[in-house]
């Protein structure tokens, strides 16, 4: 699969599945797919939710972009993945968005501060570099919601 990286034992992110992803994704024991792409990228696969629903698991919807990013979709991505029951997959294009939105809600969960998550997310394969559109969000996100930094 595209960019995939296994952040935790219920946390997998990738870039795009392909239909053949979608039932490797089933036999590996994935209970939920969480799509991040809007309908308007380039690329976007319409029989996504079908496939994923054929092959016996859930779908979600949480369309992120910068512009779209606010504490209302990162809530959502968490309840997405809390509520899997077991191994979710976060995917968008290329596996960027899915690494930032896991890494997020591993560190809320674990009270991870902001340099701590940082690190984390390098040793499993997510860099967000100073220069990322979702840096700031990042950061303000954990000051705002991680015992981490309070």
């Amino acid at each position: 699969m595209n960019n995939e990286r296994m952040l935790d034992e219920q946390i997998l992110v990738t870039g795009q599945p392909t239909p053949h992803d979608i039932e490797e994704l089933h036999r590996r024991g994935v209970r939920e797919v969480i799509n991040l792409r809007g309908v308007d990228e380039e690329g976007y696969w319409d029989g996504e939710k079908a496939a994923v629903e054929a092959a016996g698991m859930d779908y979600t919807n949480i369309p992120i972009s910068p512009a779209m990013l606010d504490d209302t979709a990162v809530s959502r991505v968490h309840q997405a993945i809390a509520s899997a029951g077991g191994l979710a997959v976060v995917h968008c294009q290329g596996g960027g968005r899915a690494g930032v939105m896991g890494l997020l809600h591993l560190a809320v969960q674990h009270g991870w501060g902001i340099q701590h998550a940082l690190d984390e997310g390098r040793k499993r394969g997510v860099e967000l570099k100073h220069d990322s559109p979702y840096r700031a969000f990042f950061e303000r996100y954990l000051k705002d919601h991680s015992p981490g930094e309070r």
